[in-house]
């Protein structure tokens, strides 16, 4: 009797705790719900119609740009095309022998303006054809080479044999570039919607090959290398979605050759007329 009262007693202590516990407080609160988002017809932002003008290409209005005011780079790329004569200058081989000719290039500059679009730093890239006569009263160089496999002094020509001297006919320079410049704006920004005016400064180096054509037969070939100084005008104006520039540049060059199998360098200042396109 007495172990049936004591398990009694017990299950009856167990039922008065169990009736003063409770569960532990939460540690972290219920997260406040997400407000729902706003419909397009409730949204604050309006949407302006596009004016006319210039492309946002052109002035430099990038959807991934827009943002608080800070500092940037604007990159702009230039199409380029000029051509010119050339005056053969200086006392080495070559200057004296050459006349004036013409030089053609065509090229493309990455332009790296600053901010407010007034200067840029550029990369130029080209390719120039410049080419000059040297008429039939020439001075005779001793060269040899092979003319359709057959060694120039054994070659018969006019009935004779054993040439060993040659004259210049004409020389024709091929070569490609690579040079830095500076380019600032006069009046107004390149962004400006409008006509402005520029100048600049570039330098570089130039390799390629050089041929010359003889008055008797054969031509000679060798790799040419050049270094060039230069400075621009031209003034520039929107057309269509782009920007049209023209104007004139002038240039000096000096090319290190031995197309006459001896020190054959040659000078050269160049007035050239441009054309180009920006974008």
């Amino acid at each position: 009797m007495k172990t049936q009262h004591y398990f009694g007693a017990i299950i009856v202590a167990a039922l008065l705790a169990g009736t003063a516990a409770h569960a532990q407080e939460p540690i972290y609160l219920a997260p406040s719900p997400v407000p729902p988002p706003k419909s397009a017809a409730a949204s604050d932002d309006k949407l302006v119609p596009a004016t006319g003008g210039l492309s946002d290409w052109i002035v430099y209005r990038r959807n991934c740009c827009e943002g608080p005011h800070g500092a940037y780079t604007p990159l702009y790329t230039e199409f380029y095309f000029n051509a010119g004569p050339s005056f053969p200058v200086g006392g080495m081989t070559l200057s004296r022998e050459l006349k004036i000719g013409w030089s053609f290039t065509g090229g493309v500059r990455a332009l790296f303006f600053n901010e407010p679009h007034t200067s840029a730093w550029v990369v130029d890239g080209h390719i120039i054809n410049t080419n000059e006569s040297a008429g039939k009263q020439n001075s005779q160089f001793p060269v040899t080479f092979f003319e359709k496999g057959v060694r120039s002094d054994l070659v018969v020509f006019e009935g004779v044999a054993g040439r060993k001297t040659f004259s210049l006919q004409n020389s024709n320079r091929t070569l490609v570039g690579l040079g830095v410049g500076r380019e600032w704006y006069l009046s107004e920004p390149a962004n400006f919607d409008g006509c402005k005016w520029r100048y600049g400064v570039d330098l570089g180096g130039r390799w390629g090959s050089h041929r010359v054509n003889f008055n008797e037969f054969g031509h000679l070939v060798d790799v040419a290398g050049s270094i060039y100084a230069g400075a621009h005008g031209d003034v520039e104006f929107p057309w269509q979605s782009s920007l049209v520039h023209a104007g004139l540049r002038l240039e000096w060059a000096y090319t290190w050759t031995d197309v006459l199998q001896r020190v054959s360098d040659v000078q050269d200042l160049s007035v050239l007329f441009t054309v180009g396109i920006r974008y």
